[in-house]
């Protein structure tokens, strides 16, 4: 009676909600702490998740160096990695600003002539629409989204030259995270055998799982997106050049970055050669169209199953989700990184659940997993001996022993041993001795 609880169990019931509903509510409470900590160190925290990005993207090519060329040291490989980069990034960086201004400066110079040339380009689909019985002013609608595309570009202007001219601001955090970015790649191997010896043995393979997940869906996603949307605005690079449009270079960078942002930005990535060709060379609408569609075509059947096989894996909900969480808490940025975090999310979540679900559900086994958590080390399940293909099959359970049994000392070794149903259990086998002749 002493053991015995004097709560009812409905009471006890109520009880164990009780706790579970606490537990839940501490734990989102020192989420939210958390979350204030990780937001005041933001910035830095950005320029590490920055750094740890650039060195996560330069390992392969510094490794290919190092396997073709195995003499050389790793620390001065890695430099000229990123002095090469460095000086390409640069002078790509401003060319590419100096050419989004002249754009951007084109485009809002020519806004005038289009809202006089809008009433001829649309006049034809405002008589096949009333043909069908919609009455839509296509006009009123078009400038007024021309004139806020308007007032968007001058304002986009003064950044893009502030870019061009290189502010030192952003040439200071530049610098910080390529500092960071080539300590980590230089001493990789070292950073990566620290946190492992911090990591308990106990959880070794959540450790593997997270490196070999994050290397998987992190960098395959995001290499695979880059290269979807080099691609797609080489298309559309090739469709500004054959059609004679205007406007290369910031309708080649918008098709790069909406090709780029995963799942909304592939459905209207080939929209900005088409607009410009609809509002500067109304006849070079549909070549546009075309040659668009077939880069969007080749892109998503035949460039998007290559790089991208493997590389995620997460239901195309689950994309969709965290897309639009990601979209909500830091914008482009992370929807861009919010499909790799889930894919890592992911595995950890089937991996668990397949341990916990899958795992075997004998004593040893259950046996050897308390033993594993109590001393945090891993302990080998032992196994029964396996049977050759040339052994007798066993023979049941009396008859087994029958045939293991000591023979009586008062018989000939001659003679077979007598067959009995029940031998007595405090006889010790003795296996290839001839038994006695039966009794006469």
């Amino acid at each position: 009676m002493a053991g015995r609880s004097l709560l009812p169990e409905a009471d006890h019931r109520w009880l164990h909600a009780l706790l579970v509903m606490g537990t839940f509510v501490v734990g989102f409470f020192l989420l939210g702490q958390v979350a204030g900590i990780v937001l005041y160190f933001s910035d830095i925290l950005f320029i590490l998740v920055m750094a740890w990005m650039v060195a996560f993207v330069l390992s392969p090519v510094v490794s290919f160096i190092l396997r073709t060329f195995p003499t050389l040291p790793r620390g001065l490989v890695t430099v000229l990695v990123y002095v090469v980069l460095f000086v390409a990034l640069t002078a790509l960086i401003v060319v590419i600003a100096g050419n989004l201004v002249a754009s951007v400066a084109g485009f809002v110079s020519e806004l005038p002539n289009l809202n006089a040339r809008l009433p001829e380009i649309l006049r034809p689909w405002e008589e096949r629409l009333a043909g069908l019985g919609l009455q839509v002013d296509l006009v009123s609608l078009a400038q007024s989204t021309l004139a806020g595309v308007g007032s968007l570009g001058t304002d986009l202007v003064r950044p893009l030259t502030a870019l061009a001219i290189a502010s030192l601001g952003a040439i200071g955090n530049l610098l910080l995270i390529v500092f960071l970015s080539l300590f980590i790649l230089i001493d990789k191997d070292g950073m990566v055998a620290f946190v492992n010896r911090l990591v308990p043995p106990r959880w070794a393979d959540e450790a593997r799982l997270f490196e070999t997940s994050v290397a998987s869906s992190f960098g395959g996603f995001l290499r695979g997106q880059a290269i979807q949307g080099v691609i797609y605005a080489v298309f559309a690079v090739v469709t500004h050049l054959v059609l004679g449009l205007d406007f290369t270079a910031a309708s080649a960078g918008l098709v790069f970055l909406l090709q780029a942002l995963p799942f909304f930005g592939a459905f209207v990535s080939w929209a900005p050669p088409v607009v410009v060709a609809a509002l500067t060379q109304p006849e070079a609408l549909i070549p546009a169209l075309v040659i668009m569609g077939i880069g969007w075509f080749i892109v998503m059947n035949i460039v998007q199953p290559r790089v991208m096989a493997s590389a995620v894996g997460i239901h195309p909900v689950v994309v969709l989700l965290s897309v639009l969480i990601g979209l909500k808490l830091y914008g482009v940025v992370g929807a861009i990184f919010a499909v790799p975090v889930a894919a890592v999310i992911s595995a950890f979540f089937f991996h668990f659940l397949d341990r916990s679900a899958g795992g075997p559900r004998d004593v040893t086994s259950r046996a050897v997993r308390r033993v594993e958590e109590r001393e945090g080390r891993r302990i080998r399940v032992p196994e029964a001996p396996g049977i050759s293909a040339s052994s007798p099959a066993p023979l049941p359970g009396p008859a087994r022993r029958s045939l293991f049994r000591r023979p009586s000392t008062s018989r000939p070794s001659t003679e077979p041993a007598p067959q009995e149903a029940a031998p007595a259990a405090d006889q010790t086998p003795a296996i290839n001795e001839p038994a006695p002749d039966p009794a006469p």
